[in-house]
């Protein structure tokens, strides 16, 4: 259909784009898997939004942000993000987000306290973004593949929550499925985030790069029956960390601030704390936070979990959060494939090998909205658009007869291989260890045949999980050195002379592996 603009994901990325291609007049149908906007990463996240302002220069910044990224981030999108921040954060307020700026920071301010401000940045943008004529949404569509002909995306094929296959046409597609943080046993993303959108992006030919870098948050909620809730900054001045015997971990380790920790820190501090908890665990120690604190945000979310908080302390530890790594983009967003632009967490360029806090938010906003405006140009520009229909399919393989097939038991293997094999510090034996095992989760899924509508999203879930984790253990065995989010204790030094490049990553859908290959990072 010439004039529509496929997006795939309903997070903040793909809700800006929806509204930038609106805006400039295109037809938009959002797909997600699950419901439009509260079903996402984003839903979760503390508000939070790095950018230049009146008291942080835009040089400041992009400083800032290259420092964290330890020489391998893309500096030309870094200096795009430093100059669209201010108007992507404006969009945000004329739509009715509540938001405070305060220094680097802009951070959106829930009228409700115990309410996370992802939360309420998600309700408010996607209540917008359905008032909008011309922009209809597709929740429960399950994507599996990203159409292509004569060298350009025309569209997606997939199958609706009822199990219907379904094809869709358009001159333009936009990438916005979110990272992978769920691959792993300790997470804080929302469950079915497997790196769907970098195995799409992989099968339809496109280099992944920089994908052993995954940021670990340091302080999440490892309570029997809690949900794996991040411990949200700013951390209360009279709360402690404790060890198995009660010692202060802090002050043990010579740590003054854990704020400036969790922010500047977070990798070491994870690693710091992955070490702490496996020999006795650690423990947020709040029961000396005054009273008048558990009604202020970030504690008065706590007030609503089934735990004696106020009596004793609660056992944390670090989890997965985010993906560095990703999708090369032009600066108007489109992919090295034609017709298909990408936003959000699964764009590469911006972080290098490590994240800036805030700068996650701030690159959905930012990269969501370019994508959105140049791929409602490109899609009103294509009249009429390709057609893909000789390269039709079944969205799904043929429903086979047989047991129900134990997919939880294979995502617990999956998600304990990714744990074990690329968790917070890597070593070669444990990640060719891992990938022996990702030969025998994948050899065990060829063997089942799914009946069902969930089986069959668990299928899909599962094998692009597995793709996406190769990829994380190629390129991590591929990188000898420790670098920002990436420590390797066979290989403890930051090595500038061998290794300030980026991997590549090219999929072969035959052999079902990556070469990897590398090339000189940017000079910031």
């Amino acid at each position: 259909m010439a004039g529509r603009v496929i997006i795939i994901g309903a997070g903040l990325a793909g809700l800006t784009a929806a509204v930038a291609a609106r805006t400039e007049g295109a037809e938009v149908l959002i797909v997600d898997r699950g419901p439009i906007g509260l079903g996402t990463n984003s839903a979760l996240a503390n508000g939070v939004m790095s950018g230049p302002s009146e008291r942080y220069a835009a040089e400041d910044y992009i400083r800032d942000t290259l420092r964290a990224g330890c020489g391998l981030n893309c500096a030309a999108r870094v200096r795009l993000t430093a100059r669209e921040a201010p108007s992507a954060f404006r969009v945000l307020r004329s739509v009715g987000i509540p938001m405070r700026e305060r220094g680097a920071q802009r951070t959106v301010v829930s009228p409700d306290p115990s309410v996370i401000p992802g939360v309420t940045l998600m309700r408010r943008l996607s209540d917008h973004v359905r008032g909008l004529d011309g922009v209809h949404a597709l929740p429960g569509f399950c994507v599996t593949e990203l159409l292509r002909r004569d060298g350009r995306a025309c569209g997606i094929r997939g199958f609706t929550r009822r199990g219907e296959p379904l094809q869709i046409e358009a001159p333009a597609v936009i990438l916005a499925a979110g990272g992978a943080g769920a691959l792993w046993r300790r997470h804080d993303n929302q469950r079915r985030i497997m790196g769907q959108g970098y195995a799409l992006a992989a099968q339809a030919g496109l280099e992944l790069l920089d994908m052993e870098f995954v940021q670990f948050y340091p302080l999440v909620l490892a309570e029997p029956g809690l949900p794996a809730l991040i411990v949200y900054p700013p951390f209360a001045r009279e709360a402690r960390l404790t060890g198995a015997s009660g010692e202060d971990i802090l002050a043990k380790h010579g740590l003054a601030d854990v704020n400036d920790a969790i922010v500047k820190k977070r990798d070491r501090f994870s690693a710091l704390l992955f070490e702490e908890a496996q020999a006795g665990g650690v423990f947020l120690d709040l029961r000396g936070v005054p009273a008048a604190a558990w009604d202020a945000h970030p504690l008065a979310i706590f007030r609503r979990l089934r735990f004696p908080f106020r009596e004793r302390p609660a056992a944390v530890a670090p989890a997965a959060h985010f993906m560095m790594g990703g999708v090369r983009a032009a600066e108007t967003g489109e992919t090295d494939l034609a017709g298909l632009f990408a936003c959000g967490e699964i764009l590469w360029g911006l972080h290098g090998a490590n994240r800036l806090g805030g700068n996650a938010l701030t690159e959905c906003v930012v990269s969501g909205a370019l994508a959105g405006r140049f791929a409602a140009e490109r899609a009103l520009a294509m009249s009429p658009a390709p057609s893909c229909g000789n390269m039709a399919k079944p969205a799904a393989r043929d429903e086979g007869a047989g047991t129900a097939a134990p997919y939880r038991e294979i995502l617990g293997a999956l998600r304990e291989t990714a744990w074990s094999g690329a968790g917070i510090v890597r070593a070669e034996g444990p990640m060719r260890k891992a990938l022996a095992s990702l030969d025998a989760i994948e050899d065990r899924l060829d063997r089942l045949a799914p009946r069902t509508v969930s089986e069959r999203l668990a299928d899909g879930d599962l094998r692009a999980g597995a793709l996406t984790l190769r990829a994380v253990l190629q390129a991590g065995l591929a990188r000898e050195e420790s670098r920002g989010s990436f420590l390797r204790s066979d290989h403890p030094a930051q090595d500038d002379s061998r290794w300030r490049r980026n991997s590549c990553l090219q999929y072969d859908g035959t052999s079902r592996r990556f070469t990897v290959g590398h090339r000189p990072a940017e000079e910031g």
